[in-house]
């Protein structure tokens, strides 16, 4: 069953964990080299990912499935119960410890363990089957010969209760229990019974406290919250004592019942980062891979995800300003950290622009450093800092684990560039600003002298980094840079996009869409190149009589124009006419996005995009599929056109990030979402999913509320001013419409064994698709398509399930029960039904306990729980007396 978490509850279990982890690595028996650094250990800590390991005959045969760490195991029932087992506090040392001194590490023991049981009390029978497979792996050996061990993300329990299902996720070192409850079901039906604990009791702060043979677990108090209209709405929650004092269940305050559902279409989203400030300033989707690799700055020591990266550590930063680059790998949803690293040296450093190279997989990254020892520069087309900022580029393998190659690029002014890599020669093109008079490598180029006061440039390096083939300067007497750049794979040209101040002499845009300067303070401007950067083919202007950028570009590789997008505080840009946004927003300063012809000479159509605030667009692709136009970026406008009915239809800060979706021609907005929280957010780089259709997004984000975190590769803000974050959103940015199924009462059979009857009256779904069945009982019934094999006599129990589309929210399962029986006569039934269930006793004892296990990681575990308007974080602790 699918269904969207009403809400969310989290409990966390961190049995003792400092004393724990710092007492298992004694108990381990492993030889101890030198004590690591503090910030080492914490990275280990956050890449380790702790899997359900499946029961393949190596434990007690009760078990279906297992999750270990320093603080505790946790064993899932075949019954579906959840077993804790808790280790005995370390047993006191006495005068032994004389016998053992001098030695490295002296023996231990402990005193027995305890086990707390959970079970889902009244609920319908459960056989927990594993979900998505782990990346983390569990090797076992039985004398010489190892084995692998099956493992899972996630655990599905199934429907407990009617309209609420149960699962167990693996995400970090944590195990998250998720309650789904679904639309109009009752979320009073969860009821837990905690066998092992000698008594239970509420704490002053609203925790769960229960008592064992070794003192107090403490649950912290649970959180509950709702979405609506893509925002976190808080709902008060509190545990609730049994009658009998040996279980809880949650009492949940007002809250809006008839809320319709809304899954809300940001599939995933992720923070990305530690704890003072990081941004996303680039991103790439590998299409060998699914995985989302993004790069950017970081001033965090903590960096997620680094340890075992090309650069594991800090390099530096700070001498001009605290920052190093880093690059990250990502799993396509978002769920898993692959691998992150550090790039820089003692001063600051900044990636702007990532590619991947489809021949060999490796990431290729770019962007400026103030680092006089950046790694990796020698052998590199230039190995030697120019001066002031320079630019670099670096090439890192697809697993961010080496660094191949590195160059400076760049004279005695300060550089710095975007990139693409060239497809059909593997060479890496970058562009960018320069005001170095002595850039290298521009004689031949197609301008081979500086203009003045800054100006755009564009390089071609081999693929290896070792060589620079052509340079050339951009631009006129003002200030000019390059903040976009594409490789036409038609005709190998490249085109850039970037913004001129006050150069009426830019080069190259007689014929052009707009041969004349537009006034103001800045005009756009786009120029297409000869591959070897040799001849500059054409360039144009675009712009009005206020200030205008072009920061990002794509080619249509339909029709080979040129679309481009930015920001105008111009009321007079040209062509937008006829487009989706003729007119300014008011606001002023808009996003605008234009089509040009591939040769330049011809502005087709351009379009403003915005409301009565700021608003303006930093990154542009195009769906390949569709031919429409996706953009990004950032909007103050609370009144932002298309966002009724996207994925966060409401502003949820006082600058969220955007992103919306236009006809190709730019004649139609489809669709727009805003993509925020209640701070401040950036959307600053996008890519389309070809495979899906989805988009994934990066920037930067100062909310503690960012939308879509649940369940993604970091899901707790890092700390600190701002994360970097990344998103996937569904292609069509819209949020999706509820459906419920309607299934009637069914009449009771007469059967013998083997007997057969159709499911009448049949279930529908509000939405018109087609219900699909199964049986809940396997030992009275089967089902196929819609008829019903008796099995035994008994009640079947039916289920009735429609997964959703990309137009409609999966719906929640609806469930009936038939008597079949062998007796005559037919048996009516009334509405459905739970039977109640009464799973066998599991003692309170670790199942399995005498099974040695590998370790995996020291640090908290967490279950966390989702319980549909959102019940959450408690912390699962032992008490000090």
């Amino acid at each position: 069953m699918q269904s969207f978490p009403l809400a969310k509850m989290f409990v966390l279990w961190a049995a003792w964990a400092a004393q724990g982890a710092a007492q298992a690595a004694v108990d381990s028996n492993v030889a101890q080299g030198p004590p690591s650094e503090p910030a080492l250990v914490q990275q280990a800590m956050q890449a380790l990912a702790v899997p359900f390991e499946a029961n393949g005959g190596q434990f007690d045969e009760r078990v279906a499935f297992v999750a270990r760490t320093f603080a505790g195991a946790i064993y899932v029932t075949r019954q579906g119960r959840i077993v804790y087992s808790l280790p005995g506090p370390v047993a006191a040392a006495g005068s032994d410890a004389r016998a053992h001194a001098g030695k490295a590490t002296p023996p231990t023991t402990r005193k027995a363990g305890w086990s707390l049981t959970e079970t889902l009390a009244g609920a319908m029978p459960l056989a927990p089957v594993g979900g998505d497979a782990a990346t983390a792996q569990v090797t076992r050996f039985s004398g010489p010969h190892g084995y692998q061990a099956a493992t899972y993300r996630n655990v599905h329990l199934g429907q407990a209760w009617p309209g609420v299902a149960v699962e167990l996720a693996a995400r970090g070192s944590n195990v998250e229990k998720l309650f789904h409850v679904a639309p109009h079901a009752d979320a009073g039906q969860i009821q837990v019974r905690v066998d092992g604990a000698l008594s239970l009791r509420l704490g002053e702060g609203g925790e769960l406290i229960a008592t064992t043979g070794h003192g107090d677990v403490a649950y912290t108090a649970p959180v509950a919250f709702q979405e609506i209209e893509g925002r976190r709405v808080d709902v008060p929650v509190r545990y609730a004592l049994s009658a009998a004092g040996d279980g809880y269940s949650f009492a949940l305050g007002a809250h809006d019942r008839r809320l319709p559902l809304v899954i809300d279409p940001l599939l995933q989203s992720t923070y990305l980062g530690g704890a003072v400030g990081d941004e996303v300033r680039a991103l790439a989707l590998d299409t060998a891979t699914g995985d989302v690799v993004v790069g950017g700055e970081t001033s965090s020591l903590d960096f997620p995800g680094t340890l075992g990266g090309a650069q594991p550590a800090f390099g530096g930063g700070t001498a001009r300003d605290g920052t190093d680059a880093f690059v990250a790998r990502l799993s396509g949803d978002l769920k898993t950290l692959r691998q992150s690293t550090y790039l820089g040296g003692a001063d600051g450093d900044h990636v702007i622009a990532l590619a991947i190279d489809a021949a060999t997989g490796d990431v290729v990254v770019g962007g400026r450093t103030a680092s006089t020892n950046f790694p990796s520069t020698r052998g590199g087309a230039q190995p030697a800092y120019g001066g002031d900022y320079d630019a670099f580029v670096a090439r890192l393998s697809g697993d961010l684990k080496t660094l191949r190659q590195s160059t400076y690029l760049g004279g005695t002014g300060e550089d710095y560039v975007t990139l693409a890599i060239d497809a059909a020669t593997g060479d890496v093109v970058v562009g960018g600003r320069t005001y170095s008079t002595d850039l290298p490598g521009t004689q031949g180029g197609a301008q081979p002298a500086y203009g003045d006061f800054g100006d755009a440039f564009v390089a071609r390096l081999s693929g290896d980094l070792k060589t620079l083939r052509q340079s050339t300067y951009l631009g006129g007497t003002g200030q000019d840079y390059a903040l976009a750049l594409a490789i036409d794979a038609a005709t190998g040209d490249v085109v850039v996009g970037g913004a001129t101040s006050w150069s009426t002499d830019f080069p190259g845009t007689q014929g052009g869409a707009q041969p004349a300067y537009g006034g103001g303070f800045q005009d756009a401007f786009v120029a297409r190149l000869s591959g070897d950067l040799k001849t500059l083919r054409q360039s144009t202007y675009l712009g009005g009589t206020g200030q205008d950028y072009a920061y990002a570009l794509a080619i249509d590789a339909a029709t080979g124009d040129v679309v481009v997008g930015g920001i105008t505080s111009s009321t007079d840009f040209p062509s937008t006419q006829g487009g989706a946004q003729p007119a300014s927003g008011a606001g002023g300063q808009d996003a605008f996005v234009a089509r040009l012809s591939d040769d330049l000479k011809t502005l087709r159509q351009s379009t403003y995009l915005g409301g009565t605030g700021q608003d303006n667009v930093y990154a542009l692709a195009i769906d390949t599929g569709t031919g429409d136009v996706m953009v990004g970026g950032w909007t103050f406008s609370t009144d932002f056109p298309g966002a009724p009915g996207g994925a966060q239809p409401a502003l949820g800060g006082w600058r969220d990030g955007f992103v919306a979706r236009l006809s190709g021609d730019l004649k139609t907005l489809r669709q727009s979402t805003f993509l925020g929280g209640a701070s401040q957010d950036h959307t600053n780089t996008l890519a389309i999913d070809a495979a899906t259709g989805d988009v994934v997004v990066g920037g930067l984000t100062y909310s503690t509320d960012f939308p879509g975190i649940l369940g993604g590769a970091q899901p707790a803000y890092g700390g600190g001013f701002a994360d970097a974050f990344v998103a996937r959103l569904s292609g069509d940015l819209k949020a999706l419409s509820p459906q419920a199924i309607t299934f009637p009462p069914q009449p009771g059979q007469n059967l013998v064994a083997g007997g057969r009857f159709a499911i009448d009256p049949p279930a529908t779904a509000s939405s018109g698709l087609p219900v699909s069945y199964a049986s809940a009982t396997p030992a009275v019934c089967t089902v196929a398509g819609s008829t019903v094999t008796m099995v035994g006599a008994g009640t079947c129990t039916l289920v009735a399930s429609q997964a959703g589309n990309a137009q409609w929210l999966p719906a929640a399962d609806a469930t009936q029960n038939v008597l079949i029986q062998d007796t005559t006569g037919l048996v009516p039934i009334g509405p459905p039904t739970t039977p109640p269930t009464t799973p066998p006793t599991v003692p309170p004892t670790a199942p399995g306990a005498a099974t040695a296990i590998p370790t995996l990681g020291w640090g908290s575990l967490a279950l966390l729980g989702l319980l549909a308007g959102a019940l959450g974080a408690a912390r699962l602790q032992r008490q000090r007396p």
